[in-house]
């Protein structure tokens, strides 16, 4: 074969390199519970994955892509072994499908969980199979 030629298949080293990754930040699943606000509803979801940069979620309402959209997540952890926190991002719609939305953040912050919060987040359809925190 010529030396000006590339060979027909690849070598090894090509095919083993890892496709490189779309998202900015790494995602993980989560089975939390989430309260959204949006401009005239709210309403209850549950966490599917998060980042630092965002979160898929459940959501029975229809969203569009633009939107702008307040998450508040009861934290799993929490603060100085007693304290329970919830993670309250804001951000704004970037895809929405069937019975599920992803939202990129802008702001977050945490915050200490109010015992009502608490009481309406631990009801089972919304654990989804998570240890409950309360």
């Amino acid at each position: 074969m010529p030396g000006n030629r590339s060979p027909a298949f690849p070598d090894l080293a090509t095919l083993r390199q890892p496709k490189p990754e779309r998202r900015q930040n790494v995602r993980f699943p989560m089975g939390l519970p989430v309260r959204y606000s949006l401009a005239k509803s709210c309403g209850w979801g549950r966490i599917v994955n998060i980042g630092s940069g965002g979160a898929l979620f459940t959501i029975d309402q229809s969203v569009r892509q633009g939107q702008p959209i307040e998450l508040c997540m009861g934290w799993p952890v929490l603060l100085n072994e007693k304290v329970h926190l919830n993670l309250v991002a804001s951000g704004v719609i970037v895809r929405a499908e069937e019975g599920r939305a992803a939202a990129r953040f802008e702001q977050c912050s945490f915050r200490t969980a109010s015992s009502a919060f608490r009481r309406q987040a631990d009801v089972p359809e919304l654990r989804g199979g998570a240890e409950s925190y309360g």
